[in-house]
Formats: C-alpha cells, sequence, structure tokens
C-alpha cells in the first residue's frame, strides 16, 4: 500500500514546465511530486523556465502537503525561474496557497482559469 496520496503528471514545452495536479495531496504525495519537479528543473541547467500548474482537478492539500509545498517554494525562489502561472477555478483554493505557501510572495504569478491563457501569460514574461 502507497503513502502516497494526489496524483500528478509533468510534462515540458520548451523553457515551460506542466504540472496537472489531481486528487488531495498528502505529505507524501507532495514529497514525491516536488522530487520530480526539482528533477526536472535541474534539467534546465540554469536556464530560465516558467511553470504553468493545474489545480482544475486538485481536491486539497493537507497541512503536511503545505509545508511541503513551502519548503519547495522556498527552493524554488533560488532558481532562475522567470514565472508561475496557476490554474484554478476555485478561488478558495488560491486564497489557501497564498496563505499556506507564503514563499510564493517573492514569485511572479498569475492566476488563470483555463491552460491555454496562462501558457500565453508565461510566454510574454519571457
Amino acid at each position: 500500500m502507497s503513502l502516497e496520496h494526489g496524483n500528478y503528471s509533468i510534462s515540458v514545452e520548451g523553457n515551460i514546465i506542466i504540472l496537472e495536479l489531481s486528487g488531495c495531496f498528502n505529505e507524501y504525495g507532495t514529497q514525491a511530486l516536488t522530487k520530480n519537479i526539482i528533477a526536472t528543473i535541474e534539467t534546465f541547467h540554469g536556464a530560465p523556465f516558467s511553470i504553468v500548474v493545474s489545480n482544475l482537478a486538485v481536491e486539497g492539500f493537507t497541512p503536511e502537503a503545505y509545508t511541503e509545498l513551502n519548503r519547495y517554494n522556498i527552493w524554488l525562489n533560488t532558481q532562475n525561474m522567470v514565472a508561475k502561472a496557476m490554474v484554478s477555478k476555485i478561488n478558495a483554493l488560491v486564497k489557501i496557497d497564498d496563505i499556506r505557501i507564503p514563499a510564493k510572495s517573492a514569485q511572479n504569478v498569475a492566476v488563470f482559469n483555463n491552460i491555454p491563457d496562462a501558457i500565453k501569460w508565461l510566454h510574454s514574461q519571457s
């Protein structure tokens, strides 16, 4: 039995990392997710990149998962990230993220309700 909760996929298009999240994440699922994102970012070898995070199918995160996400975002703030686009249709999740992940406040972040608009904005930030 796996301790990880939450599902994700990671893909790369040019200099944009696309994360699609679904389900409810616990700390173990979040640790697996962030480990894989870090490995993907490291393939850029310091080159600028952007991230789009689709939360369209996310049900939520445990408090421990938010601790892991903040730790990851602290690390992310030391990388060559140009911008991050968050895709969500639930404003409450966006507000909770803002409160539970304070490290995001140092990032160039915008929120969208669909992935194509998010990617278009990311291209404009480069």
